[in-house]
């Protein structure tokens, strides 16, 4: 295989690679819990919760139209002002691919020696023998860093998988394996980025095209789920009846968009529970609070204000949808109108540098499916520290060829140019 990969054209792509996913992710969301509702499903609780809030489906409905809308006109906003200024479509920036040296290899090394030393640091807390979330492990330092590390990961296999080396995909494959192989309550979502961001692989070089996604990126999605979900029943301890049936074979694919919707469903039945107009500043100062380091604020959790709305999501995911209406009311779709301009503008500077070409791989593969399921407190801090992750790089990248030899140019001979 040769080592050089032409620079596809995102032109050539039917819908830009953020617009798409996020139109998938919500799909994938929304549908299960539909059909969960007009099946009458009812495998682990399911049907019970359905049945007392069956009500607001169709204002469930209504959320998802407003939060696609906005996300669309952010995304196409800067198209539409320069077709009205110009009278014409800004060109579209062709991908850059990434170049692996000396100093990505070694960071990438020390990442993953770390990120094993920080599984291993867990095994006194049990997190491999019980759900995590049930005996309250997911709290502390060692838990926040070794997510940190799965998060970094997930990088590392994009600046693999995007780059030009000759074995980029056995490389991703060898890294996403490491990251998935523990599948602790919290990392298997990153385990399903890891698996979206090689189908936007696959989409950017032109491999899918957008009817194959469609027809089995959801099976894709359902399978990624199924491996989850059997690791979290072994590790819950949890009793699998009539585990051949139908119902539960479905089941993960049921759970992960019902049982993270329990949040939106609570907050539509108690109107009361949220503000016309929101909280923006919570979210502010939620935002400031959850990205400080743990160090300098130990007890950060208690002093979230969306902490109070615990209870609606007791199982772990709290829907992006939920805390939007909790922290900007009726004017939660600005919050997508601003993340489809940013991915835009991510798009746009992709084609000018392969460091934004990976910041907006993880923002379309990673931050919109984080955006779906744990609201927006953990989505944001995982992209901040992303781009800080990616300025460390740079950094450490621009020391590492300081440090090397040089190579010493001869200048040619006034014969070999002419003269």
């Amino acid at each position: 295989m040769s080592s050089k990969i032409s620079e596809t054209p995102a032109a050539e792509l039917p819908l830009r690679p953020h617009v798409l996913f996020f139109l998938v992710y919500n799909a994938l969301y929304f549908i299960p819990l539909m059909v969960a509702y007009v099946v009458g499903y009812e495998e682990g609780g399911v049907g019970d919760v359905l049945l007392l809030r069956s009500s607001t489906l169709r204002q469930i409905w209504w959320i998802y139209l407003a939060g696609i809308s906005a996300f669309l006109a952010g995304s196409f906003l800067p198209s539409f002002l320069s077709w009205c200024i110009k009278g014409k479509s800004p060109a579209i920036p062709k991908s850059r691919w990434l170049k692996i040296g000396v100093a990505e290899k070694t960071a990438m090394l020390i990442l993953c020696v770390v990120f094993l030393a920080s599984k291993v640091s867990l095994i006194p807390l049990g997190v491999y023998h019980a759900y995590a979330f049930d005996t309250d492990s997911m709290t502390g330092g060692l838990w926040s860093f070794s997510m940190f590390c799965s998060e970094a990961m997930v990088l590392a296999g994009i600046v693999v998988l995007f780059s030009k080396e000759r074995r980029r995909l056995l490389g991703f494959l060898a890294i996403s394996t490491l990251n998935g192989i523990n599948l602790l309550h919290g990392t298997r979502i990153f385990f399903m980025s890891t698996v979206m961001v090689l189908v936007l692989y696959g989409y950017v070089r032109g491999k899918l095209t957008l009817r194959r996604i469609v027809l089995y990126g959801p099976v894709l999605f359902a399978f990624v789920l199924l491996i989850a979900y059997a690791i979290f029943l072994s590790r819950s301890a949890a009793a699998v009846n009539g585990a051949t049936s139908f119902a539960a074979i479905v089941s993960p694919v049921v759970y992960e968009s019902v049982f993270s919707q329990m949040s939106l469903i609570g907050i539509l039945d108690s109107a009361r529970l949220w503000a016309t107009f929101g909280q923006p500043l919570h979210f502010v100062s939620d935002l400031i609070v959850f990205a400080m380091p743990r160090f300098l604020l130990p007890d950060k959790d208690s002093a979230l204000y969306i902490a109070r709305f615990s209870n609606l999501s007791p199982l772990g995911a709290f829907s992006g949808y939920a805390q939007g209406l909790i922290y900007f009311g009726v004017l939660f779709p600005v919050f997508y109108f601003v993340m489809g301009y940013v991915g835009s503008y991510l798009h746009k500077k992709s084609g000018r540098s392969p460091w934004w070409f990976g910041l907006y791989i993880f923002f379309t593969a990673d931050f919109l499916l984080h955006i779906m399921r744990d609201g927006y407190l953990i989505p944001l801090k995982m992209l901040i520290n992303t781009v800080e992750l990616v300025l460390i790089l740079v950094v450490w990248k621009n020391i590492v060829s300081a440090s090397l030899p040089q190579p010493v140019v001869t200048p040619p001979k006034p014969s070999q140019i002419g003269v």
